[in-house]
């Protein structure tokens, strides 16, 4: 079950904006780490529309999951989509993020963040 997902976009488009304005150098939004790029070439999900500043179409969508279970393990992975519920199988419950990046000239942006949980602990 998907929880408490949030929504970056809103962000995403006023960091365009800046970028569009002056505001914010294309050095700045387009200083994707490399291993994010890597990820995004091997197990990234292809993404339709085209990088919104170099406008190719090489923009992919990485998925990187945390397990929320053992706080001493802070580091995440990067995994391919399509194996979250294996993921969660495995690891338990897990936060999710998606992250967009372009492998040419690798802007990056944080999109989504959820809890990806086995059921909803609210009280109801």
């Amino acid at each position: 079950m998907r929880k408490g997902r949030i929504d970056y976009r809103m962000q995403r488009r006023a960091v365009l904006r800046e970028v569009r304005q002056g505001v914010r150098s294309v050095g700045d939004a387009c200083d994707a780490h490399p291993d994010l790029v890597r990820a995004g070439v091997h197990i990234g999900t292809v993404v339709d529309d085209a990088c919104p500043l170099c406008e190719r179409d090489t923009l992919r969508h990485v998925t990187y999951v945390f397990d929320r279970k053992d706080p001493r393990n802070r580091g995440g992975r990067a995994v391919p989509r399509e194996s979250l519920a294996r993921q969660h199988e495995r690891y338990g419950d897990l936060t999710v993020y998606t992250v967009e990046v372009c492998t040419t000239c690798h802007w990056h942006h944080l999109l989504e963040s959820f809890l990806l949980v086995t059921r909803d602990t609210a009280v109801g």
